[in-house]
């Protein structure tokens, strides 16, 4: 099966409220699921939090991985398993474990369920840098969000607030600044059935 490539714009995502402030899904797969009836396996997401103090909703069966791009954000996992996020750095962590945060942020947010794996990492290019992603084994869809700044990749131009997406990753890719401050990136790179 050859790669297939998409870019999706902000006005394509779709933004919910939620107590804390407002999410806004930029990716789910299959493309035909819905995030509330769980019949994903994998979606990406990106929220922004008002509030100082919040409460994650409990999802088991889900693997989570959480970023933040600017601020700075506190989380208690359980009984006190504390993680501290400054912007571009990941956590990993189970769904279905009570997660309460503290900071007023904007994040990033891959979650895993019905037999997905994969990870989330996250880049900052200069202008005029680039770098290659390959996939890893078994990894098939690839997802880079562009919070800030513009990036290429292969012929196609993802701009700020955009998404890349490649559906039957099989080869490497290169991606390159085409803006002329840092570009920040948010990768997931999952594996699905």
């Amino acid at each position: 099966m050859s790669e297939i490539y998409a870019v999706k714009k902000q006005e394509e995502f779709k933004t919910s409220l939620w107590s804390g402030g407002s999410t806004t899904e930029l990716y789910i797969y299959p493309e035909d699921a819905i995030y509330k009836e769980g019949n994903f396996q994998c979606r990406v997401s990106s929220a922004t939090v008002e509030v100082e103090r919040s409460d994650f909703t409990s999802l088991p069966g889900v693997k989570r991985y959480l970023s933040i791009f600017h601020g700075h954000l506190d989380m208690i996992h359980g009984e006190g398993e504390k993680v501290s996020l400054e912007p571009f750095q990941v956590d990993c962590f189970d769904g279905g474990v009570p997660t309460v945060s503290f900071g007023q942020v904007v994040d990033f947010n891959l979650m895993l369920k019905n037999g997905a794996d994969g990870k989330m990492e996250t880049a900052q290019i200069s202008a005029g840098e680039s770098f290659i992603l390959e996939p890893e084994k078994g990894q098939n869809l690839l997802v880079v969000y562009v919070p800030v700044g513009k990036v290429k990749i292969e012929d196609m131009q993802i701009e700020t607030g955009e998404l890349f997406i490649c559906k039957n990753w099989s080869k490497e890719l290169r991606i390159e600044n085409t803006g002329e401050s840092v570009a920040g990136l948010g990768i997931c790179r999952v594996s699905v059935k």
